[in-house]
């Protein structure tokens, strides 16, 4: 079902991008939701200038939809987001989607204390409530953000991390899987995880290793819940699709010359 029309939530941002590429290379039609839209955009894809919190332009770009990606969030507004994924469950029942595709993080359900991931929780919740044809598309945390993590705990002479695992996946991966994801239309629970599951503290040595900087590092047991769940590896997942791209290769392949 090649000629499907896809709108595609949070198209612009690093995710999205990506997928609209994967989704037009597989031949669908890709709507990009977006509250502004560029300066000079791209014909590959439809546009629809609209906001899915406030609802403004949603009733155009629903319009002859057959799937929606939701990749947008908003990380600093949890709750504001969870109202504009009401918001699109209602226009697509309003629209007659045949397929709502949810992107969330392996391992939020077990990371207390976080309200962004108690919202990409609820979310799911939400989903599973609305009455849509869904599936469920999570992936570990992307290696951009774990590289942005560690160099904000490296600037003091001494890297302190907390005892924890990550399973950190690249984003081409992912975007690429999710795609595929969206292709096949089957309801269901898709998770995507790296190749390797790494402490921290191993993380944090290959990052500086990579950045050519020598700094010591210790990981501490630290007592808040959301620490205590990554330290027994909430954020992993032996079982989930793997990637094939390493953290350290993706260090490689980023840090300058």
């Amino acid at each position: 079902m090649t000629n499907q029309r896809v709108l595609l939530t949070g198209g612009t941002g690093k995710l999205g991008q990506r997928v609209a590429r994967e989704l037009v290379k597989e031949g669908l039609r890709v709507r990009v939701l977006t509250r502004q839209l560029p300066s000079h955009p791209d014909p590959a894809y439809e546009w629809a200038q609209g906001d899915y919190v406030s609802g403004a332009g949603l009733a155009d770009a629903f319009r002859n939809i057959d799937t929606v990606v939701h990749t947008a969030h908003d990380p600093q507004r949890p709750k504001r987001d969870l109202a504009g994924v009401a918001r699109l469950h209602s226009y697509s029942l309003a629209a007659g989607a045949r397929h709502f595709i949810q992107v969330g993080i392996v391992g939020a359900a077990r990371v207390p204390g976080f309200g962004y991931y108690a919202a990409k929780v609820q979310a799911e919740a939400m989903l599973a409530e609305s009455g849509l044809p869904f599936s469920i598309f999570r992936a570990a945390q992307f290696h951009p953000f774990v590289a942005g993590l560690l160099s904000s705990l490296e600037r003091g002479p001494l890297v302190v991390v907390p005892v924890g695992t990550l399973q950190p996946v690249d984003i081409g991966e992912v975007a690429a899987a999710l795609a595929q994801h969206a292709l096949r239309g089957q309801p269901g629970v898709e998770e995507w995880v790296g190749p390797q599951v790494l402490t921290l503290e191993h993380l944090a040595r290959q990052h500086l290793r990579a950045s050519k900087k020598s700094k010591p590092v210790k990981a501490l047991n630290l007592p808040l819940p959301v620490f205590k769940a990554i330290a027994g590896g909430a954020l992993t997942d032996a079982q989930a699709a793997r990637g094939r791209k390493t953290f350290e290769t993706w260090l490689a392949e980023t840090q300058p010359a």
